[in-house]
């Protein structure tokens, strides 16, 4: 018998070892600098088992590596309450977030509390108490309140600066930069969309935010796509559901009825490839459009993932006649899943 998912009902089977080998890949990805699939593979991790240290840490991590601070705190905070991992490793990761985000009195209340326990760990002394005294400093100098004129002004504050973030930044930048876009709806700024959308440097992901962004804002006309090596037209009125809602729920439903009863673990992580695979290859969808086949292409990619045998070609001749498909066309369909999740935020 597999081991029992923790945190949940009885009697649910999971793969023997499937978040230690989860949590591995996390961390390889991690040190890869892959912070997307990183963040997936502790998402995954967690998920399956919500106490572990090193995943629960290692979203913290991977959020600071992403620039999603407020997220990385959130993190760090229920694992300080719920006594997760190494406390005082947490508890200065925590105070160093605090800095950054500029709650400065926060800071001074914890380290005041802690030192007054005169707990700390000689070697994470100096740093707590260099934190304190920084915060202490930036406490009393931030006392008065500053005039609304000396106010500096949004890093982003003007759509022009919003365009050239969105032309020049990094992932995450251009990301921030569209949801400020998101309220300006100007020729000039579907204009931007349109050199995004085209520009072959640029995230796929963002281009299919961009996409379904476009098609929530009423916007109209022919625009050019390149994604994947492809270049191709398509009309914004006529885009369906970002996550081909019907035919992915389908897929969904084949994938939950064959496998949700002995290995939910599994259904959870091909589900998550699934729903990102999908949104990937927006505006185009799964070719051919066979629920069956990219059910069982996901079950395969499941089994290879947690399994790596050295059966591959008998797991996968199975794995089709479970399914009632061809094996090369299977075989095919998950090679393509595999290509795009590589491809993701490889530049």
């Amino acid at each position: 018998m597999g081991k029992q998912k923790q945190g949940q009902g009885d009697n649910v089977i999971m793969f023997p070892g499937l978040v230690a080998r989860l949590v591995e890949k996390g961390m390889s990805a991690l040190k890869e600098k892959k912070h997307y699939d990183a963040l997936r593979y502790f998402q995954q991790s967690t998920e399956l088992e919500p106490s572990h240290p090193q995943a629960r840490y290692g979203l913290v991590i991977t959020n600071i590596e992403l620039n999603r601070l407020d997220e990385a705190k959130k993190h760090c905070e229920s694992m300080l309450k719920e006594g997760i991992g190494q406390y005082y490793e947490v508890l200065q990761v925590y105070v160093s977030l605090l800095v950054q985000l500029g709650d400065y009195d926060e800071v001074v209340t914890i380290l005041e509390t802690v030192m007054a326990e005169d707990k700390l760990p000689p070697d994470m002394a100096e740093s707590f108490y260099q934190l304190l005294e920084f915060s202490r400093q930036m406490t009393s100098e931030t006392s008065s309140p500053v005039p609304d004129e000396e106010e500096p002004a949004d890093q982003f504050s003007t759509p022009e600066e919003w365009i050239e973030t969105l032309e020049r930044g990094d992932p995450n930048q251009q990301l921030g930069a569209l949801k400020k876009l998101s309220q300006v709806n100007t020729a000039r700024v579907v204009e931007a969309y349109r050199t995004f959308l085209k520009d072959k440097q640029n995230d796929p992901v963002l281009k299919s935010y961009v996409l379904q962004m476009m098609k929530d804002m009423n916007i109209t006309g022919s625009f050019e796509v390149h994604k994947f090596g492809d270049t191709y037209s398509i009309q914004i009125s006529e885009l369906e559901d970002v996550f081909h809602e019907r035919f992915g729920n389908e897929v969904a439903r084949i994938v939950e009825d064959r496998l949700g009863q002995e290995s939910p673990g599994l259904v959870e992580m091909v589900m998550q490839v699934w729903w990102h695979y999908l949104f990937a290859i927006y505006p185009k969808s799964p070719v051919p459009l066979d629920a069956s086949l990219w059910a069982a292409a996901l079950h395969h990619l499941g089994t290879e993932l947690l399994m790596e045998s050295d059966g591959e070609m008998l797991e996968a001749e199975e794995t089709a006649a479970l399914y009632g498909v061809k094996e090369d066309e299977l075989r095919a369909a998950a090679a393509h899943i595999r290509s795009i999740e590589t491809h993701l935020f490889q530049s």
